[in-house]
Protein backbone atom coordinates (compact mmCIF):
# COMPACT_ATOMS: atom_id res chain seq x y z
CA UNK A 1 0.00 0.00 0.00
CA UNK A 2 1.00 3.69 -0.30
CA UNK A 3 2.43 5.57 2.33
CA UNK A 4 0.43 8.90 1.75
CA UNK A 5 2.37 12.01 2.37
CA UNK A 6 0.37 14.53 5.11
CA UNK A 7 0.05 16.53 2.25
CA UNK A 8 -2.31 14.28 0.25
CA UNK A 9 -3.86 12.97 3.30
CA UNK A 10 -4.24 17.34 4.10
CA UNK A 11 -5.54 17.55 0.53
CA UNK A 12 -7.92 14.70 0.69
CA UNK A 13 -9.81 16.34 4.02
CA UNK A 14 -9.92 19.46 2.37
CA UNK A 15 -12.06 18.00 -1.01
CA UNK A 16 -14.22 16.40 1.65
CA UNK A 17 -14.60 19.20 3.79
CA UNK A 18 -15.24 21.55 0.43
CA UNK A 19 -18.70 19.25 -0.15
CA UNK A 20 -20.13 21.31 3.35
CA UNK A 21 -19.02 24.55 2.21
CA UNK A 22 -22.05 27.10 2.99
CA UNK A 23 -23.55 24.69 5.94
CA UNK A 24 -24.36 24.70 9.17
CA UNK A 25 -23.56 21.68 11.34
CA UNK A 26 -24.63 20.41 14.85
CA UNK A 27 -22.46 18.09 16.44
CA UNK A 28 -22.80 15.89 19.17
CA UNK A 29 -20.15 13.83 20.93
CA UNK A 30 -17.69 16.58 19.63
CA UNK A 31 -15.64 15.97 22.52
CA UNK A 32 -15.32 12.35 22.46
CA UNK A 33 -12.16 10.38 20.17
CA UNK A 34 -14.34 10.78 16.84
CA UNK A 35 -15.59 14.29 17.53
CA UNK A 36 -11.91 15.55 18.68
CA UNK A 37 -10.33 14.45 15.47
CA UNK A 38 -13.38 15.71 13.41
CA UNK A 39 -12.50 19.45 14.57
CA UNK A 40 -9.16 19.02 14.22
CA UNK A 41 -9.06 18.15 10.83
CA UNK A 42 -11.40 20.99 10.32
CA UNK A 43 -9.29 22.90 12.22
CA UNK A 44 -5.98 21.91 10.24
CA UNK A 45 -8.34 22.45 6.93
CA UNK A 46 -9.35 26.18 7.50
CA UNK A 47 -5.63 27.15 8.21
CA UNK A 48 -4.55 26.61 4.75
CA UNK A 49 -8.13 27.59 3.04
CA UNK A 50 -11.37 29.70 3.52
CA UNK A 51 -14.11 27.47 4.20
CA UNK A 52 -17.33 28.47 4.91
CA UNK A 53 -18.43 26.26 7.62
CA UNK A 54 -20.13 26.90 10.90
CA UNK A 55 -20.16 24.49 13.99
CA UNK A 56 -22.13 24.37 16.86
CA UNK A 57 -21.05 21.00 19.48
CA UNK A 58 -22.89 19.58 22.57
CA UNK A 59 -20.70 18.91 25.72
CA UNK A 60 -21.52 18.28 28.76
CA UNK A 61 -18.96 20.80 30.15
CA UNK A 62 -17.26 23.92 28.16
CA UNK A 63 -14.53 24.71 30.91
CA UNK A 64 -13.60 21.27 30.60
CA UNK A 65 -13.64 21.60 26.81
CA UNK A 66 -11.36 24.74 26.86
CA UNK A 67 -8.92 23.18 28.97
CA UNK A 68 -8.50 20.10 26.71
CA UNK A 69 -8.87 21.66 23.29
CA UNK A 70 -7.96 25.41 23.64
CA UNK A 71 -7.28 25.88 19.91
CA UNK A 72 -10.23 24.59 18.95
CA UNK A 73 -12.11 26.70 21.74
CA UNK A 74 -10.68 29.49 20.75
CA UNK A 75 -11.84 29.50 16.96
CA UNK A 76 -14.44 31.62 15.23
CA UNK A 77 -15.85 29.08 13.49
CA UNK A 78 -16.80 26.40 16.61
CA UNK A 79 -19.69 27.24 19.13
CA UNK A 80 -20.16 25.43 22.80
CA UNK A 81 -23.56 24.33 24.09
CA UNK A 82 -23.65 22.98 27.03
CA UNK A 83 -25.94 20.18 27.79
CA UNK A 84 -26.17 16.26 28.09
CA UNK A 85 -27.34 14.62 25.26
CA UNK A 86 -30.35 13.44 26.53
CA UNK A 87 -32.50 16.53 27.81
CA UNK A 88 -29.76 19.28 26.59
CA UNK A 89 -32.06 22.71 25.99
CA UNK A 90 -32.62 23.42 21.94
CA UNK A 91 -30.79 26.16 20.91
CA UNK A 92 -32.65 28.81 18.74
CA UNK A 93 -30.82 27.98 15.46
CA UNK A 94 -31.34 26.58 12.22
CA UNK A 95 -28.93 23.78 11.08
CA UNK A 96 -28.87 21.99 8.10
CA UNK A 97 -26.63 18.92 9.16
CA UNK A 98 -25.86 16.84 12.31
CA UNK A 99 -23.36 14.74 13.11
CA UNK A 100 -24.69 12.86 15.89
CA UNK A 101 -21.62 10.93 17.33
CA UNK A 102 -22.27 11.14 20.54
CA UNK A 103 -22.32 7.41 23.12
CA UNK A 104 -21.72 6.13 26.57
CA UNK A 105 -17.98 7.93 27.77
CA UNK A 106 -15.19 5.16 27.21
CA UNK A 107 -14.00 6.21 30.91
CA UNK A 108 -17.44 5.62 32.22
CA UNK A 109 -17.61 2.11 30.42
CA UNK A 110 -14.16 1.20 31.37
CA UNK A 111 -14.88 2.09 35.29
CA UNK A 112 -17.72 0.21 35.36
CA UNK A 113 -20.98 2.23 34.19
CA UNK A 114 -24.28 0.79 34.73
CA UNK A 115 -25.13 -1.27 31.39
CA UNK A 116 -29.15 0.12 31.62
CA UNK A 117 -27.44 3.90 31.55
CA UNK A 118 -25.57 2.74 29.09
CA UNK A 119 -28.59 1.80 26.75
CA UNK A 120 -30.98 5.16 27.87
CA UNK A 121 -27.93 7.39 27.28
CA UNK A 122 -27.94 5.89 23.80
CA UNK A 123 -31.81 5.62 23.29
CA UNK A 124 -32.95 8.87 24.82
CA UNK A 125 -29.98 10.64 23.60
CA UNK A 126 -30.93 9.84 20.59
CA UNK A 127 -34.97 10.10 20.38
CA UNK A 128 -34.18 14.01 22.06
CA UNK A 129 -31.76 14.34 19.28
CA UNK A 130 -33.91 13.98 16.70
CA UNK A 131 -36.48 16.43 18.26
CA UNK A 132 -34.45 19.06 17.50
CA UNK A 133 -33.67 17.75 14.30
CA UNK A 134 -37.48 18.68 13.70
CA UNK A 135 -37.21 21.50 15.27
CA UNK A 136 -34.28 23.04 13.62
CA UNK A 137 -34.94 21.17 9.78
CA UNK A 138 -32.14 19.67 9.56
CA UNK A 139 -32.04 18.28 6.18
CA UNK A 140 -29.90 15.37 7.14
CA UNK A 141 -28.24 13.45 9.84
CA UNK A 142 -25.35 11.19 9.68
CA UNK A 143 -25.06 8.60 13.23
CA UNK A 144 -22.15 6.56 14.34
CA UNK A 145 -23.37 3.53 14.86
CA UNK A 146 -21.33 0.06 15.50
CA UNK A 147 -20.33 -3.25 14.21
CA UNK A 148 -21.66 -4.71 17.53
CA UNK A 149 -25.12 -4.15 16.43
CA UNK A 150 -24.22 -7.34 14.53
CA UNK A 151 -23.88 -9.67 17.63
CA UNK A 152 -21.83 -12.30 17.47
CA UNK A 153 -20.71 -13.92 14.23
CA UNK A 154 -21.51 -17.68 13.23
CA UNK A 155 -18.74 -20.09 12.76
CA UNK A 156 -16.69 -19.24 9.53
CA UNK A 157 -17.72 -15.69 8.94
CA UNK A 158 -14.54 -14.01 9.21
CA UNK A 159 -15.47 -10.09 7.51
CA UNK A 160 -19.39 -9.16 8.09
CA UNK A 161 -21.23 -7.30 5.44
CA UNK A 162 -24.34 -5.33 6.01
CA UNK A 163 -26.74 -7.23 4.26
CA UNK A 164 -25.88 -9.89 7.70
CA UNK A 165 -29.10 -9.77 9.74
CA UNK A 166 -27.32 -11.12 12.95
CA UNK A 167 -28.00 -9.34 16.09
CA UNK A 168 -26.66 -9.52 19.81
CA UNK A 169 -28.87 -12.08 22.54
CA UNK A 170 -31.71 -9.96 24.16
CA UNK A 171 -30.76 -11.70 27.34
CA UNK A 172 -26.98 -10.48 28.23
CA UNK A 173 -27.20 -7.57 29.97
CA UNK A 174 -22.92 -6.91 28.65
CA UNK A 175 -24.66 -6.17 25.25
CA UNK A 176 -26.62 -2.86 26.57
CA UNK A 177 -24.19 -0.91 23.99
CA UNK A 178 -25.42 -2.93 21.01
CA UNK A 179 -28.86 -2.91 22.03
CA UNK A 180 -28.95 0.95 22.55
CA UNK A 181 -27.03 1.35 19.11
CA UNK A 182 -30.05 -1.05 17.65
CA UNK A 183 -32.61 1.11 19.22
CA UNK A 184 -31.30 4.51 18.04
CA UNK A 185 -31.19 3.20 13.94
CA UNK A 186 -34.60 2.49 14.66
CA UNK A 187 -35.42 5.95 15.75
CA UNK A 188 -33.49 7.97 13.17
CA UNK A 189 -35.13 4.96 10.69
CA UNK A 190 -38.32 6.17 12.01
CA UNK A 191 -38.22 9.55 12.46
CA UNK A 192 -36.66 10.32 8.84
CA UNK A 193 -39.88 8.46 7.45
CA UNK A 194 -42.05 10.64 9.66
CA UNK A 195 -40.43 13.74 9.22
CA UNK A 196 -38.75 13.42 5.45
CA UNK A 197 -35.12 14.24 6.28
CA UNK A 198 -32.27 12.55 5.40
CA UNK A 199 -30.34 9.88 7.13
CA UNK A 200 -27.07 7.32 6.78
CA UNK A 201 -26.03 4.92 9.60
CA UNK A 202 -22.16 4.33 9.69
CA UNK A 203 -21.43 1.19 11.30
CA UNK A 204 -17.81 1.79 13.11
CA UNK A 205 -15.56 -0.77 13.96
CA UNK A 206 -12.30 -0.18 15.31
CA UNK A 207 -9.91 3.05 14.65
CA UNK A 208 -6.66 4.49 15.74
CA UNK A 209 -5.36 7.85 15.79
CA UNK A 210 -4.81 10.98 18.00
CA UNK A 211 -7.10 11.36 21.41
CA UNK A 212 -7.39 7.47 21.44
CA UNK A 213 -7.28 6.70 24.98
CA UNK A 214 -4.02 4.92 25.90
CA UNK A 215 -5.32 3.02 29.32
CA UNK A 216 -8.36 1.92 28.66
CA UNK A 217 -9.73 -0.85 26.94
CA UNK A 218 -8.27 -0.51 23.33
CA UNK A 219 -5.98 -3.02 22.64
CA UNK A 220 -3.57 -0.64 20.02
CA UNK A 221 -3.72 2.35 22.58
CA UNK A 222 -2.48 0.03 25.24
CA UNK A 223 0.40 -1.40 23.00
CA UNK A 224 1.78 2.17 21.49
CA UNK A 225 1.23 3.33 25.25
CA UNK A 226 3.50 0.12 26.85
CA UNK A 227 5.82 0.52 24.22
CA UNK A 228 6.53 4.43 24.45
CA UNK A 229 6.53 4.27 28.41
CA UNK A 230 7.08 0.26 29.57
CA UNK A 231 9.98 -2.33 29.99
CA UNK A 232 7.12 -4.74 28.40
CA UNK A 233 4.56 -5.07 26.00
CA UNK A 234 1.59 -7.21 27.20
CA UNK A 235 -1.31 -8.44 25.93
CA UNK A 236 -3.93 -8.88 28.07
CA UNK A 237 -5.94 -11.89 26.47
CA UNK A 238 -4.66 -14.86 24.56
CA UNK A 239 -3.66 -12.76 21.37
CA UNK A 240 -5.87 -14.71 19.12
CA UNK A 241 -9.40 -12.14 18.30
CA UNK A 242 -8.88 -11.21 14.87
CA UNK A 243 -9.59 -7.01 14.55
CA UNK A 244 -8.77 -4.10 11.71
CA UNK A 245 -8.00 -0.22 12.40
CA UNK A 246 -9.06 2.68 10.34
CA UNK A 247 -6.86 5.69 10.45
CA UNK A 248 -9.31 8.81 11.94
CA UNK A 249 -8.01 10.65 9.07
CA UNK A 250 -9.40 8.38 7.24
CA UNK A 251 -12.73 7.87 9.46
CA UNK A 252 -13.15 11.84 9.12
CA UNK A 253 -12.82 11.35 5.44
CA UNK A 254 -15.65 8.30 5.38
CA UNK A 255 -17.76 10.07 7.19
CA UNK A 256 -17.69 13.63 5.40
CA UNK A 257 -18.49 11.69 2.03
CA UNK A 258 -21.62 9.82 3.64
CA UNK A 259 -22.76 13.21 4.81
CA UNK A 260 -22.23 15.37 1.61
CA UNK A 261 -23.41 12.31 -0.93
CA UNK A 262 -26.56 11.07 -1.81
CA UNK A 263 -26.07 7.79 -0.41
CA UNK A 264 -27.63 4.97 -2.36
CA UNK A 265 -28.21 2.98 0.88
CA UNK A 266 -29.00 3.88 4.52
CA UNK A 267 -26.02 1.76 6.43
CA UNK A 268 -22.75 1.54 5.57
CA UNK A 269 -19.51 -0.17 7.51
CA UNK A 270 -16.86 1.82 8.31
CA UNK A 271 -13.26 0.35 9.27
CA UNK A 272 -10.71 -1.65 7.73
CA UNK A 273 -10.81 -4.76 5.98
CA UNK A 274 -7.52 -5.48 6.35
CA UNK A 275 -7.31 -8.08 8.94
CA UNK A 276 -4.54 -8.59 11.96
CA UNK A 277 -4.73 -10.33 15.40
CA UNK A 278 -4.07 -8.94 18.45
CA UNK A 279 -1.00 -10.99 18.78
CA UNK A 280 0.11 -10.01 15.59
CA UNK A 281 -1.01 -6.05 16.19
CA UNK A 282 1.36 -6.26 19.27
CA UNK A 283 4.11 -7.11 17.03
CA UNK A 284 3.87 -4.56 14.64
CA UNK A 285 3.63 -1.73 17.45
CA UNK A 286 7.02 -3.53 19.03
CA UNK A 287 8.62 -3.43 15.26
CA UNK A 288 7.67 0.46 15.05
CA UNK A 289 7.96 1.85 18.20
CA UNK A 290 10.15 -0.57 20.40
CA UNK A 291 11.77 -3.18 18.57
CA UNK A 292 14.10 -3.53 22.09
CA UNK A 293 11.12 -4.76 24.09
CA UNK A 294 9.86 -7.70 24.50
CA UNK A 295 6.23 -9.35 24.69
CA UNK A 296 4.26 -10.80 26.89
CA UNK A 297 0.99 -12.74 26.50
CA UNK A 298 -0.86 -12.77 29.70
CA UNK A 299 -3.78 -15.54 28.54
CA UNK A 300 -6.47 -13.49 31.03
CA UNK A 301 -9.75 -13.28 29.44
CA UNK A 302 -11.24 -11.19 32.48
CA UNK A 303 -9.99 -7.88 30.70
CA UNK A 304 -12.92 -7.93 28.52
CA UNK A 305 -14.76 -4.89 28.60
CA UNK A 306 -18.83 -4.99 27.35
CA UNK A 307 -19.86 -6.99 24.38
CA UNK A 308 -16.16 -6.86 22.55
CA UNK A 309 -15.35 -10.85 23.33
CA UNK A 310 -15.89 -11.64 19.50
CA UNK A 311 -13.26 -13.57 17.93
CA UNK A 312 -13.67 -12.03 14.82
CA UNK A 313 -14.60 -7.98 14.17
CA UNK A 314 -13.60 -6.52 11.11
CA UNK A 315 -16.32 -4.93 8.19
CA UNK A 316 -16.47 -5.80 4.90
CA UNK A 317 -16.59 -2.65 3.17
CA UNK A 318 -17.59 -3.23 -0.62
CA UNK A 319 -20.50 -1.16 -0.09
CA UNK A 320 -18.44 2.08 0.52
CA UNK A 321 -15.76 1.38 -1.66
CA UNK A 322 -17.80 0.39 -4.62
CA UNK A 323 -21.00 3.19 -4.27
CA UNK A 324 -18.78 6.09 -2.38
CA UNK A 325 -15.10 5.68 -3.81
CA UNK A 326 -14.10 5.19 -0.22
CA UNK A 327 -11.17 3.23 0.81
CA UNK A 328 -8.37 2.39 3.83
CA UNK A 329 -5.76 4.68 2.18
CA UNK A 330 -3.33 5.18 5.40
CA UNK A 331 -2.43 1.74 5.65
CA UNK A 332 -1.62 0.30 9.85
CA UNK A 333 2.10 0.72 9.69
CA UNK A 334 1.98 4.78 8.92
CA UNK A 335 -1.10 5.27 11.04
CA UNK A 336 0.34 3.84 14.17
CA UNK A 337 3.74 6.12 12.84
CA UNK A 338 1.40 8.89 13.30
CA UNK A 339 -0.52 8.10 16.57
CA UNK A 340 3.50 7.60 18.34
CA UNK A 341 3.78 11.08 16.66
CA UNK A 342 1.14 12.79 18.13
CA UNK A 343 1.77 11.03 21.58
CA UNK A 344 5.04 12.10 21.59
CA UNK A 345 4.36 15.72 20.46
CA UNK A 346 1.87 16.14 23.28
CA UNK A 347 3.67 14.59 26.13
Amino acid sequence: MKNFSELDILARELSAWSELDGESIFITGGTGFFGSSFLYSLLKVKQEHQLNIDITILTRSIKTFKHNHPLLFESSFIHCLQGDVVDFIFPEKKFSKIFHLATTSAHETFHGESQLKKYKTLVNGTERLLKFAVKCNANKILFTSSGVVYGPLPDGMTTVAETYNGSPVTTEPASALAQGKRSAEFLIAYYADKYGFEYVIARCFSFVGPFLPLDLHYAIGNFIYDALYKDVIEIKGDGSPIRSYLDVDDLTVWLLIMMSKKCKHKVYNVGSDQSISILELAEKVCGIIAPEKRLKVCGDTNHIVGNFSRDYYVPNINRAKNELGLDVWIDLSQAINRMKKSVIKND
